[in-house]
């Protein structure tokens, strides 16, 4: 590929490309470049975790990132990302070493009075965990700057879906332990639980008091969004009718109570906006004064009041907000989405998209 200048990197757009063209191993050593380009830049590991390298794949390029991560010891998210690939490949105790120990030294900038944090070994008082396409990294993000939130830096950890399997050990290990309770709201965001039929039991059995944020889209708009995620991410083929109408078609054909339990469901465009079956597994296993739904065209077009009622579901003073602040729009789309036939969107919003529409509305 020979990238087109623009705004952005070279090595950005070789990256892209080649996850389009699903060459994993390209875009990583692209990432790399990026890395070794702007140590401090925190695109490249990014994407890096979200790549879905396999284990060979990750033994072939650690030697490299280790060596690029050392021009920026500092950085937290560097560090996890570490960890994580370190504990794939078997290096266990070392990778819960860098974990406990970066969670622990990550309270520093939030100015907490020196009795507050005791090491790692702790637990997320909060989680966001929905849905995608809905502005929850811009959340995140802005909930960082409240100097009592500590948002894990790896934004979905994705733990009670994709890495259950390594246990309460490793997940307790990203997170601060503290001694004065309250004093700090610890948060995890990872849209994906949303919909993943297993996630409420395990959330319920190993956070009882969590509470939880969800942010809902316009479901057709999250599920247009969805697919031109998936075309830049993982060169996801097909126009945008035609993936709409097939997949319509296919959650017609099921009944009422498989859709309720559905999980990932190709391409998970409308099967990621059914928030009513979603939301119901969640209220089965969480008291509805514990969840939060907030509107994503709220939080976009006046970011100001969404946030004040995060912080107040948080039991948080909105006065710890940075003044001077602005509301970027983090992770937002690339692709430019264009209005789809009017009759195949009513189809979608009458039918399976119908009782995901009305929870929208009563936002």
């Amino acid at each position: 590929m020979k990238p087109v200048a623009g705004r952005e990197p070279l090595w950005l757009q070789r990256a892209q490309e080649a996850r389009r063209q699903a060459d994993r191993f390209a875009a990583a050593m692209a990432y790399l470049d990026g890395l070794a380009e702007v140590p401090t830049d925190q695109r490249p590991l990014n994407g890096l975790y979200f790549l879905g390298l396999d284990l060979e794949e990750r033994r072939r390029i650690l030697p490299r990132l280790q060596e690029l991560l050392a021009l920026a010891p500092e950085r937290p998210l560097a560090r996890f990302l570490l960890a994580h690939w370190l504990h794939d490949l078997g290096e266990r105790e070392r990778s819960l070493s860098i974990s406990r120990e970066v969670a622990r030294t990550g309270l520093a900038p939030h100015r907490l009075r020196p009795d507050s944090a005791v090491g790692a070994g702790g637990q997320p008082d909060a989680l966001i965990i929905g849905a995608p396409k809905s502005a929850t990294t811009s959340l995140a993000a802005y909930l960082c700057g409240h100097p009592a939130i500590w948002v894990h830096p790896l934004k979905e950890l994705h733990f009670f879906d994709n890495h259950w399997e390594r246990g309460e050990e490793w997940y307790r290990a990203q997170f601060p332990s503290l001694r004065r309770t309250g004093s700090i709201v610890r948060l995890e965001a990872t849209p994906d639980y949303l919909q993943t039929p297993e996630a409420p039991a395990r959330v319920q059995s190993l956070l009882p008091e969590v509470r939880l944020i969800v942010v809902l889209r316009e479901p057709l708009a999250r599920a247009i969004s969805w697919i031109g995620h998936m075309r830049t991410q993982v060169g996801l083929e097909g126009e945008t009718e035609a993936l709409l109408r097939q997949e319509m078609e296919n959650l017609e054909a099921l009944d009422p109570a498989e859709r309720a339990q559905l999980g990932w469901f190709f391409p998970n465009a409308l099967s990621g906006s059914l928030y009513a079956d979603q939301l119901g597994r969640w209220r089965k296993h969480v008291p509805a004064e514990r969840i939060l739904l907030l509107s994503f065209e709220a939080l976009v077009l006046n970011p100001e009041p969404v946030l004040r009622r995060v912080l107040a579901f948080l039991d948080q003073d909105p006065a710890g907000l940075p003044p001077g602040r602005t509301y970027v729009a983090y992770n937002r789309g690339r692709e430019q989405l264009h209005p789809i036939d009017p009759n195949l969107a009513r189809r979608c919003r009458d039918g399976v998209l119908a009782e995901a529409m009305e929870l929208w509305l009563e936002l």
